[in-house]
């Protein structure tokens, strides 16, 4: 398997990376400021010195605020979120919309180009269907069937209109285009042209003759065709107009015919305009039912095409000159085109939010006084509150029933309604329920945001690019459509009226299809629109058939996703026969509590999270094959891919699944608390205990392979004090079992000495006691130690480890030579703290965030062994790693928090890979504890003390100003690693969910590039005890006897009477004594979870040599100067330390590779 990373150095500066990031997510125009560039580049450069800065009086310094001032203020405080937000949103504008000096450009090369549409000549009279005289030049339309009447004729347009965004004033960058319309005369029209797509192919040709002339008589090159707002029966024609050194200015020309060409009640939506026949290719039918079909759709795109002018008319005298209406349209276009909603066919144009805009003008909903934050909050908070599926809204103030048609009569053929000023065309046909479903819901979340003072809502709003695999929770794709779909749900009539484009006209369908299955088990389902196509003149128009899956997104309902019955009517109501004909056989009779008899759709007999997380694909899948004929193997579902990565194959040859570890977790912590009570009811100790916290990652649901029970092994000998002792260890290493964290916090007394050493003698005591009460009451095997003890307990080993609060301060107590008492932190007292205070709460927290959050352990847990993988476990804490997942749930903004494993790691590696570590502290607002103060001050003293704190500062209630879980690591060159490992393997994942890849591809995203190393030391397989977790593991590497293992321990006979062997790992074992003697020559890397191999990376700083003495000789051999000199320095011995390495490693080191043979010894 290749692997898709790229290595980076380690050294890489994190400073450059990130300027580098900041300026590739820039609004800016490539070609828009290169003359302001040149300008202060040539400033620089020049020898005349830069004039000082004039010296503020102190009394201008402190002179009153002005009036124009005060009203600023004041006018910010009323119509503004805030001050913040208010130079966010400036700085923003300034950035996205069009310069003076670009605009000049633009305006040069539309002036220009239309001289050379207009100068070009009357060309003689073809046949329609004959199109040789184009030579190499295609016309952009799909012209199946060939077969049409009438003749075409080029005449130079009548009028050159420059239309859209441009002229309003609302266009944005990137990409800026400017809409150029070549009004075609009406001669070049003749009777009837209005039929069977006569009309579109003349429009076609028209297009085509100006590309064949433009590149031909004046040489224009960058010419291609695309379809106008994606709809294939509207090509248009792009041109890429060359402006000097600065960047081509796009000019996109479509074609509209003359005003009175056709009446506008002939495209009346009732109508038909293509016959079925003659589309079809079929024989001589019934004309009169040929007639009766409408093609609604086909009608409302001829319709744009004649009404463009009173529309854009419209736009362009509500919106009139007012800079705050342009720039609260501009901010909802940057919204927009965040979360991919504009782009292809059936987008949420600019066009269409910016008649939304004059629609509540009309309305008085919106006025010229109202800021451009005020206009973009009212159009959001409409469109969340208001339903175009159920109230059509129209911009036309007049209505003839006898020639236009009833705005609620277009809800019979579209799913959302706007009528234009006409009160002929539907300005939303092409947009689909789901589309419309998710701009509904974006508007929703967007309020959210901005009443929410304490986040940063502008970065969520405008910032942050919504990716449509990181939004949706489950994704799928549908592969092989064709029209054999078409005639299953026999729809051919939709077919003729989309001009034969399969996925459009199946589009509605499948959306409701996929819908009713689900019900509420989703709140969001959205068909994924396309980008528009693009290609050259000389090519044909991509095919209608879909060269790419079509690709479905869900936003789970976490409340109903994941049930496993489907409840339906009762047996014997009339509307059982219905959801049978819906199910089908899934369907079956089933009694419930109530004593009632339904029909019911079962989905999974198993009760494991991992078989619930399928449910809404199986749902999918059933309905699809049902009702369209669409294979289950053509829906290819994203949700289980990442799944093996968690799962423990200790179960394969038995009847039980382990899954991906919820419900062991479950199993844990239901014998912790069985544990907890019987610690409760112990006798004969000398303090109570107050509280009992479970400190082991796996009582906060985030231990990546949680503990199964250990087994009776008979052929282990068990010594006197009950421990469990393999008898041979050259056949196999025993296996792994961990033990359990678990703190009691004493209640207090004023008898607990002053002295450390004497409460360390004291605590050892209550530890005794502890250990003896235990197998007094319940005859537990126990082992006693000065500062815990080990207690098995249903084949579990917990570690019970006894606190007091005063410790704490006896640690950081100091003594001064005049007998003062002073209390200083030290690193013992601080890990002491995160010990028996921090990590109980923390665990706590975690714990409530899985309950809330049932995908929470899942993700968690893949994102902790993903960083395993890349062998950086040891650099970044688990603990730090849990919070900043946790940070996905409680601050998901600008997405809803995730449902699914998958999308929460996607949504973690965009995190990593993109967040400002040099400058911003990640806060995580545990358990709501933070207030909009707290936020100020974190902030405000992370930038003042930024140079002392850690590189990944992350914030919490508990730690406000310390991070306490990343005070020492990881370094710069280390999270510099992880952030490029993060932004790679999120690439890597998009690109597998993109091309629809088989599942055993996702594994490359944890295997780690090794080429950085300068050492891999390769590890004995035999005394590996987790290889089991291993990312690319063998099932045959395991012991036959732990294969049949189970989570069972209900056998009297199962339960262990004795210690087994735990916390017994020798790579690790090996790797910190590696570290202990060897950290400061080199880096170690190690994946905990079954790696086969300790990669090892010199430092720099090892390699520069030191003077001769004692205490430098360690590793190192004495070197002479080349020069003569007397001076002897001491340098890194690299063979002999290789060689300690297979000496300390003897049995576990099976043999050592060098990859850098280049390196100076």
């Amino acid at each position: 398997m290749k692997r898709k990373q790229q290595s980076v150095a380690l050294a890489e500066s994190i400073d450059n990376d990130q300027e580098n990031s900041e300026s590739d997510e820039s609004f800016s125009d490539d070609g828009e400021g290169d003359t302001e560039d040149a300008d202060q580049s040539a400033a620089r450069n020049s020898k005349t010195p830069p004039e000082k800065k004039a010296k503020i009086s102190k009394k201008e310094l402190y002179r009153p605020p002005t009036n124009e001032e005060l009203n600023q203020l004041k006018e910010t405080e009323n119509l503004f979120h805030s001050s913040l937000f208010r130079l966010q949103v400036s700085e923003l504008l300034n950035e996205v919309q069009l310069k003076a000096k670009r605009r000049k450009q633009m305006e040069e090369a539309v002036t220009t180009v239309s001289q050379m549409i207009r100068s070009l000549k009357r060309t003689v009279e073809h046949e329609l269907q004959s199109q040789k005289w184009l030579k190499n030049i295609k016309a952009p339309i799909h012209q199946k069937p060939r077969a049409v009447k009438g003749k075409f004729q080029f005449v130079p347009p009548a009028e050159i209109l420059t239309t859209g965004s441009f002229v309003t004033g609302t266009c944005i960058k990137p990409n800026i285009t400017v809409d150029l319309v070549v009004v075609i005369p009406q001669e070049c029209f003749q009777e009837k042209d209005f039929m069977n797509h006569r009309y579109l192919r003349k429009r076609a040709l028209y297009l085509a003759v100006i590309a064949k002339r433009l590149h031909e008589i004046h040489g224009l090159k960058d010419l291609q065709y695309t379809y106008h707002h994606g709809n294939a029966l509207k090509p248009s024609l792009i041109v890429n107009f060359p402006s000097g050194e600065h960047r081509p200015v796009c000019l996109n020309i479509t074609a509209v015919p003359e005003d009175g060409v056709f009446k506008l009640s002939r495209f009346h939506i009732s109508k038909n305009n293509v016959r079925r026949q003659w589309f079809l290719e079929e024989g001589a039918g019934d004309s009169d039912t040929d007639k009766s079909s409408p093609t609604p759709f086909y009608n409302n795109t001829v319709l744009q095409d004649l009404t463009l002018r009173e529309n854009a008319t419209y736009l362009q005298s509500t919106l009139g000159d007012n800079p705050n209406l342009r720039d609260g349209i501009a901010l909802l276009k940057v919204w927009l085109q965040q979360r991919e909603l504009t782009q292809g066919f059936g987008g949420f144009s600019g066009f269409l939010i910016s008649m939304f805009v004059a629609y509540l003008i009309t309305q008085r909903k919106i006025n010229h006084l109202m800021s451009s934050y005020q206009v973009m909050r009212n159009v959001i908070l409409h469109l969340a509150q208001s339903d175009w599926t159920k109230e059509p809204l129209t911009l036309c103030s007049s209505f003839d029933a006898f020639e236009q048609p009833d705005p609620c009569l277009f809800y019979e053929h579209f799913a959302v309604t706007f009528v234009d000023v006409t009160g002929y065309v539907n300005l939303c046909s092409d947009i689909s329920k789901g589309l419309y479903d998710r701009v509904r819901h974006e508007a929703d979340l967007a309020l959210k945001f901005l009443e929410n003072h304490s986040m940063d809502s502008f970065a969520a709003l405008f910032m942050t690019p919504v990716e449509f695999f990181r939004k949706f929770d489950v994704t799928f794709q549908i592969q092989n459509i064709s029209k054999t779909e078409v005639e299953k749900l026999g729809i051919e009539n939709k077919y003729v009226d989309y001009g034969g484009n399969i996925v459009q006209s199946l589009g509605s369908d499948l959306h409701a299809l996929i819908s009713r299955g689900l019900g509420q088990r989703v709140c969001v389902t959205q068909i994924r629109q396309s980008p528009a196509p693009k290609w050259d003149i000389t090519s044909d128009p991509p095919d209608c058939e879909p060269a790419e899956p079509v690709q479905v997104g869900l936003l789970l309902n976490p409340e109903f996703a994941f049930s496993v019955l489907d409840k339906g009517p009762p047996a014997e109501s009339p509307e059982a026969k219905e959801f049978l004909d819906f199910w089908g056989d899934r369907s079956e009779l089933r009694r419930f509590k109530d004593g009632s008899v339904c029909e019911a759709v079962p989905w999974t007999k198993k009760s494991l999270l991992s078989e619930k997380r399928m449910v809404c694909c199986r749902v999918v899948q059933h309905v699809l094959e049902r009702h369209v004929g669409i294979s289950q193997e053509s829906v290819k579902c994203f949700v289980d891919q990442l799944d093996p990565l968690l799962q423990c194959p200790v179960n394969n040859d038995s009847d039980d699944v382990c899954g991906t570890g919820e419900e062991q977790h479950n199993d844990v912590i239901q014998k912790y608390d069985e544990l907890c009570k019987l610690l409760r009811n112990l006798k004969d100790l000398p303090l109570s205990i107050n509280s009992i916290q479970g400190s082991a990652p796996v009582f906060r649901y985030s231990e990546v392979f949680p503990p199964l029970p250990a087994l009776c092994n008979k052929e282990h000998v068990v010594e006197k004090g009950g421990r469990d002792l393999p008898q041979n260890y050259t056949k196999q290493c025993p296996q792994y079992n961990m033990s359990l964290n678990v703190i009691c916090l004493l209640e207090g007394s004023g008898k607990w000495p002053d002295e450390k050493k004497a409460f360390n003698r004291l605590m050892a005591a209550f530890h005794i006691q502890l250990a003896e009460s235990i197998k007094t009451q319940y005859g537990f095997p126990v082992s006693v130690y000065p500062r815990h003890i080990d207690v098995v307990k249903d084949n579990y080993v917990f570690r019970v480890v006894l606190g007091y609060t005063r410790e704490i301060a006896l640690t950081k107590m100091v003594k001064t030579p005049e007998g003062m008492v002073k209390y200083k932190d030290n690193e013992e007292a601080l890990t002491l703290e995160r010990e028996i205070q921090g990590l109980p709460r923390l665990t706590s927290t975690l714990h409530g965030i899985q309950q809330l959050h049932a995908s929470f352990s899942s993700t968690v847990r893949l994102v902790k062994r993903w960083i395993a993988a890349q062998l950086l476990a040891e650099f970044v804490c688990d603990e730090a790693v849990e919070i900043i997942v946790a940070h996905l749930y409680l601050h998901p903004s600008p997405y809803t928090p995730p449902s699914s494993p998958m999308v929460g790691f996607q949504r973690f590696l965009y995190l990593v890979g993109n967040h400002d570590w040099k400058n911003s502290p990640l806060m995580v607002n545990l358990n709501d504890e933070f207030t909009a103060e707290d936020y100020q001050e974190i902030l405000g003293r992370f930038q003042r003390e930024r140079s002392s704190r850690p590189l990944m500062f992350l914030s919490t209630p508990y730690d406000k100003h310390a991070s306490s879980w990343t005070r020492h690591a990881p370094s710069a060159p280390l999270l510099q690693r992880l952030v490029v490992l993060a932004r790679g393997s999120l690439d890597v994942l998009n690109r597998l969910i993109q091309e629809g890849a088989d599942n055993s591809s996702f594994k490359q995203l944890f295997r780690p590039p090794l080429e950085t190393y300068d050492l891999i030391i390769h590890l004995a397989r035999k005394q590996l005890p987790r290889q089991h977790e291993a990312v690319d593991r063998e099932v045959i590497q395991l012991p036959v006897k732990t294969k049949g293992r189970v989570a069972k321990t209900t056998d009297p006979m199962d339960k262990l009477q004795y210690f087994p062997v735990y916390d017994y790992d020798p790579p690790s074992l090996f790797l910190n004594e590696l570290k202990e003697i060897y950290g400061d020559f080199a880096l170690f890397f190690y994946d905990k979870y079954g790696g086969k191999y300790i990669a090892v990376l010199w430092k720099p700083t090892a390699f520069t040599p030191k003077d001769f003495k004692v205490s430098h000789l360690a590793g190192r051999k004495v070197k002479t100067m080349e020069s003569g000199d007397k001076d002897v320095t001491v340098v890194p011995n690299l063979e002999a330390i290789v060689d300690d390495f297979r000496i300390l490693g003897r049995g576990l080191v099976s043999h050592i590779h060098v990859q850098q043979s280049n390196l100076k010894s």
